[in-house]
Protein backbone atom coordinates (compact mmCIF):
# COMPACT_ATOMS: atom_id res chain seq x y z
CA UNK A 1 0.00 0.00 0.00
CA UNK A 2 1.15 3.42 -0.46
CA UNK A 3 2.73 5.30 2.16
CA UNK A 4 1.96 8.53 0.99
CA UNK A 5 -1.33 9.90 1.91
CA UNK A 6 -4.57 9.54 -1.06
CA UNK A 7 -4.37 13.14 -2.75
CA UNK A 8 -7.22 15.74 -2.22
CA UNK A 9 -9.75 14.84 -4.80
CA UNK A 10 -10.96 18.05 -7.36
CA UNK A 11 -13.52 19.08 -5.13
CA UNK A 12 -11.91 18.94 -1.95
CA UNK A 13 -8.95 21.25 -3.18
CA UNK A 14 -11.80 23.98 -4.37
CA UNK A 15 -13.74 23.79 -1.02
CA UNK A 16 -10.25 24.21 0.33
CA UNK A 17 -9.49 27.18 -1.10
CA UNK A 18 -12.94 28.47 -0.70
CA UNK A 19 -12.86 28.66 3.07
CA UNK A 20 -9.47 30.03 3.25
CA UNK A 21 -7.61 32.48 3.25
CA UNK A 22 -4.27 32.10 1.13
CA UNK A 23 -2.48 34.96 2.84
CA UNK A 24 -2.65 34.11 6.43
CA UNK A 25 -3.84 30.02 6.34
CA UNK A 26 -6.79 30.99 8.72
CA UNK A 27 -9.95 30.38 7.75
CA UNK A 28 -12.45 32.77 5.95
CA UNK A 29 -15.54 34.71 6.66
CA UNK A 30 -17.35 32.27 4.68
CA UNK A 31 -16.11 29.12 6.87
CA UNK A 32 -16.28 31.29 10.57
CA UNK A 33 -20.05 31.97 9.13
CA UNK A 34 -20.49 27.85 8.63
CA UNK A 35 -19.48 27.05 11.54
CA UNK A 36 -19.51 29.12 14.42
CA UNK A 37 -23.33 29.33 12.98
CA UNK A 38 -23.68 25.69 14.28
CA UNK A 39 -21.53 26.25 17.51
CA UNK A 40 -24.03 29.34 17.62
CA UNK A 41 -27.22 27.46 17.36
CA UNK A 42 -25.78 24.45 19.73
CA UNK A 43 -24.92 26.69 22.53
CA UNK A 44 -28.58 28.38 21.99
CA UNK A 45 -29.41 24.45 22.39
CA UNK A 46 -27.27 23.44 25.47
CA UNK A 47 -27.23 26.90 27.06
CA UNK A 48 -23.13 26.64 26.94
CA UNK A 49 -21.54 30.19 27.08
CA UNK A 50 -18.95 31.26 24.37
CA UNK A 51 -17.31 34.70 23.75
CA UNK A 52 -16.82 36.23 20.20
CA UNK A 53 -13.42 38.45 19.75
CA UNK A 54 -13.72 41.18 17.02
CA UNK A 55 -9.59 42.37 16.02
CA UNK A 56 -9.10 45.51 14.16
CA UNK A 57 -5.36 46.45 13.35
CA UNK A 58 -5.14 50.02 14.43
CA UNK A 59 -3.98 52.94 11.22
CA UNK A 60 -3.42 49.38 8.90
CA UNK A 61 -4.19 51.92 5.90
CA UNK A 62 -0.75 53.69 7.42
CA UNK A 63 1.43 50.51 7.56
CA UNK A 64 0.97 49.89 3.89
CA UNK A 65 1.35 53.62 2.74
CA UNK A 66 4.39 54.20 4.73
CA UNK A 67 5.98 50.61 4.79
CA UNK A 68 4.12 49.18 1.86
CA UNK A 69 1.87 46.15 1.27
CA UNK A 70 4.48 43.80 2.31
CA UNK A 71 5.18 45.12 5.65
CA UNK A 72 1.10 45.09 5.36
CA UNK A 73 1.20 41.39 4.61
CA UNK A 74 3.82 40.51 7.40
CA UNK A 75 1.57 42.07 10.35
CA UNK A 76 -1.45 40.33 8.98
CA UNK A 77 0.59 37.10 9.02
CA UNK A 78 2.02 37.64 12.35
CA UNK A 79 -1.50 38.57 13.87
CA UNK A 80 -2.71 34.91 12.99
CA UNK A 81 0.00 33.39 14.30
CA UNK A 82 -0.54 35.21 17.61
CA UNK A 83 -4.51 34.68 17.73
CA UNK A 84 -3.63 30.91 16.59
CA UNK A 85 -1.04 30.09 19.23
CA UNK A 86 -3.35 31.19 21.90
CA UNK A 87 -6.09 29.90 21.50
CA UNK A 88 -7.36 25.58 22.24
CA UNK A 89 -8.06 23.36 19.95
CA UNK A 90 -11.72 24.14 20.16
CA UNK A 91 -11.31 27.51 19.54
CA UNK A 92 -12.30 29.26 16.16
CA UNK A 93 -9.73 31.62 14.80
CA UNK A 94 -10.54 33.37 10.88
CA UNK A 95 -9.54 36.18 8.99
CA UNK A 96 -12.91 37.79 7.90
CA UNK A 97 -12.19 41.12 6.29
CA UNK A 98 -8.55 43.09 5.54
CA UNK A 99 -7.11 43.60 8.60
CA UNK A 100 -9.86 42.08 10.56
CA UNK A 101 -10.30 38.61 12.31
CA UNK A 102 -12.77 37.08 14.24
CA UNK A 103 -12.26 34.33 17.19
CA UNK A 104 -14.39 32.77 19.19
CA UNK A 105 -14.06 30.70 22.28
CA UNK A 106 -15.81 28.42 23.42
CA UNK A 107 -17.18 27.85 26.88
CA UNK A 108 -15.93 31.41 27.74
CA UNK A 109 -19.23 32.71 30.14
CA UNK A 110 -17.00 35.50 32.45
CA UNK A 111 -15.73 39.07 30.89
CA UNK A 112 -12.44 38.22 33.30
CA UNK A 113 -11.47 35.16 31.05
CA UNK A 114 -12.39 36.83 27.64
CA UNK A 115 -10.32 39.82 29.15
CA UNK A 116 -7.41 37.51 29.47
CA UNK A 117 -7.59 36.78 25.77
CA UNK A 118 -7.62 40.10 24.55
CA UNK A 119 -4.90 40.97 27.16
CA UNK A 120 -2.37 38.23 25.39
CA UNK A 121 -3.27 39.38 21.66
CA UNK A 122 -2.58 43.42 22.87
CA UNK A 123 0.31 42.54 24.75
CA UNK A 124 2.56 40.48 22.12
CA UNK A 125 1.35 43.35 19.59
CA UNK A 126 3.18 45.45 21.61
CA UNK A 127 6.93 44.50 20.77
CA UNK A 128 8.39 46.01 17.36
CA UNK A 129 8.08 44.54 13.82
CA UNK A 130 11.69 44.35 12.41
CA UNK A 131 11.20 45.00 8.65
CA UNK A 132 14.77 45.48 7.11
CA UNK A 133 16.19 48.22 8.97
CA UNK A 134 13.03 49.27 10.43
CA UNK A 135 11.11 48.49 13.31
CA UNK A 136 7.13 48.86 12.98
CA UNK A 137 5.45 49.29 15.67
CA UNK A 138 1.32 48.32 15.84
CA UNK A 139 -1.30 47.76 17.91
CA UNK A 140 -4.85 46.80 17.36
CA UNK A 141 -9.07 47.45 18.93
CA UNK A 142 -10.36 45.02 20.19
CA UNK A 143 -14.46 44.46 20.59
CA UNK A 144 -15.83 41.38 22.42
CA UNK A 145 -19.36 39.84 23.38
CA UNK A 146 -20.61 37.09 25.63
CA UNK A 147 -23.62 34.76 24.94
CA UNK A 148 -26.37 34.66 26.20
CA UNK A 149 -25.86 38.24 28.03
CA UNK A 150 -24.63 40.02 24.34
CA UNK A 151 -27.08 38.40 21.72
CA UNK A 152 -29.08 35.16 20.78
CA UNK A 153 -27.86 35.19 17.40
CA UNK A 154 -24.53 34.84 15.51
CA UNK A 155 -25.57 37.83 13.43
CA UNK A 156 -26.86 39.75 16.66
CA UNK A 157 -23.39 39.05 18.41
CA UNK A 158 -21.03 40.05 15.46
CA UNK A 159 -23.14 43.42 14.97
CA UNK A 160 -22.64 44.25 18.73
CA UNK A 161 -18.85 43.15 18.55
CA UNK A 162 -18.53 45.31 16.05
CA UNK A 163 -19.97 48.66 18.04
CA UNK A 164 -17.68 47.41 21.02
CA UNK A 165 -14.93 47.30 18.34
CA UNK A 166 -15.75 50.40 17.19
CA UNK A 167 -16.11 51.87 20.89
CA UNK A 168 -12.62 50.75 21.78
CA UNK A 169 -11.12 52.85 18.75
CA UNK A 170 -12.91 56.13 19.86
CA UNK A 171 -11.64 55.64 23.03
CA UNK A 172 -7.91 55.65 21.88
CA UNK A 173 -7.10 52.25 20.33
CA UNK A 174 -4.64 49.47 22.04
CA UNK A 175 -7.43 48.47 23.89
CA UNK A 176 -10.50 45.87 24.07
CA UNK A 177 -14.24 47.15 25.47
CA UNK A 178 -16.64 44.66 25.68
CA UNK A 179 -20.40 45.46 24.08
CA UNK A 180 -22.42 47.96 26.55
CA UNK A 181 -26.03 48.61 25.17
CA UNK A 182 -25.18 52.57 26.38
CA UNK A 183 -22.65 52.35 23.28
CA UNK A 184 -25.22 51.62 19.77
CA UNK A 185 -26.09 55.22 20.00
CA UNK A 186 -22.74 56.38 19.91
CA UNK A 187 -21.69 54.20 17.24
CA UNK A 188 -25.16 54.51 15.18
CA UNK A 189 -24.20 58.58 15.01
CA UNK A 190 -20.61 58.29 14.34
CA UNK A 191 -21.89 55.55 11.41
CA UNK A 192 -24.04 58.04 10.15
CA UNK A 193 -21.53 60.79 10.41
CA UNK A 194 -19.05 58.37 8.42
CA UNK A 195 -21.89 57.87 5.34
CA UNK A 196 -22.77 61.85 5.74
CA UNK A 197 -19.42 62.58 5.15
CA UNK A 198 -18.52 60.61 2.00
CA UNK A 199 -21.63 62.29 0.64
CA UNK A 200 -20.40 66.10 1.44
CA UNK A 201 -17.15 65.22 -0.71
CA UNK A 202 -19.34 64.93 -3.31
CA UNK A 203 -21.70 67.65 -2.75
CA UNK A 204 -18.34 70.11 -1.89
CA UNK A 205 -20.23 71.22 1.65
CA UNK A 206 -17.00 72.28 2.37
CA UNK A 207 -15.66 75.64 3.10
CA UNK A 208 -11.89 77.23 2.95
CA UNK A 209 -11.70 80.14 6.08
CA UNK A 210 -8.40 81.87 5.35
CA UNK A 211 -6.20 82.98 8.53
CA UNK A 212 -3.49 85.38 7.94
CA UNK A 213 -0.08 84.82 8.81
CA UNK A 214 1.87 87.73 9.95
CA UNK A 215 4.92 88.94 9.86
CA UNK A 216 5.26 90.58 13.94
CA UNK A 217 7.98 92.60 12.98
CA UNK A 218 6.70 94.92 9.97
CA UNK A 219 3.17 93.69 10.17
CA UNK A 220 2.97 93.01 6.64
CA UNK A 221 0.55 89.80 5.95
CA UNK A 222 3.03 87.18 4.44
CA UNK A 223 0.68 84.20 4.34
CA UNK A 224 -2.52 82.34 5.05
CA UNK A 225 -3.80 79.17 6.51
CA UNK A 226 -6.24 77.59 4.77
CA UNK A 227 -8.81 76.03 7.22
CA UNK A 228 -11.53 73.36 6.18
CA UNK A 229 -14.67 73.79 7.98
CA UNK A 230 -17.50 71.34 7.01
CA UNK A 231 -21.25 72.90 6.80
CA UNK A 232 -23.97 70.04 7.06
CA UNK A 233 -27.43 70.23 5.44
CA UNK A 234 -28.74 69.18 8.86
CA UNK A 235 -27.01 69.66 11.74
CA UNK A 236 -24.96 73.05 10.32
CA UNK A 237 -21.15 74.14 11.18
CA UNK A 238 -19.49 70.89 12.37
CA UNK A 239 -16.02 71.18 13.78
CA UNK A 240 -12.72 70.05 12.32
CA UNK A 241 -12.46 68.04 15.88
CA UNK A 242 -15.42 65.87 15.16
CA UNK A 243 -14.25 64.88 11.48
CA UNK A 244 -11.25 65.52 10.56
CA UNK A 245 -9.90 62.20 12.71
CA UNK A 246 -13.07 60.65 10.74
CA UNK A 247 -11.86 60.98 7.30
CA UNK A 248 -8.23 60.29 8.60
CA UNK A 249 -9.89 56.72 9.89
CA UNK A 250 -11.93 56.17 6.63
CA UNK A 251 -9.37 57.28 4.58
CA UNK A 252 -11.41 60.23 3.19
CA UNK A 253 -8.53 62.81 4.05
CA UNK A 254 -7.21 62.11 0.69
CA UNK A 255 -9.91 63.40 -1.05
CA UNK A 256 -10.89 66.16 0.99
CA UNK A 257 -7.27 67.01 1.09
CA UNK A 258 -7.08 67.18 -2.86
CA UNK A 259 -10.44 69.44 -2.53
CA UNK A 260 -8.50 71.75 -0.61
CA UNK A 261 -5.61 72.09 -3.19
CA UNK A 262 -7.41 72.42 -5.65
CA UNK A 263 -9.99 75.26 -3.87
Amino acid sequence: RSLHPHPQTRHEQLRERAIRDPLTGLHNRRYFEETAGRDAARAVRTGEPLAILVIDIDHFKTVNDQHGHAAGDLVLRLLAEILTAGVRGSDLVCRIGGDEFVVLLAGVATEEHAARAARRVLDTLAQPIRLSAHEIFVSASIGIVLYPRDGNSLDTLLRNADVAMYNAKAEGRNRHAFYRESMREATAHRLSLEHDLRRAIEAEQFVLHYQPQVDVTTGAVVGVEALVRWTHPDMGMISPVDFIPLAEETGLIVPLGEWVLQT
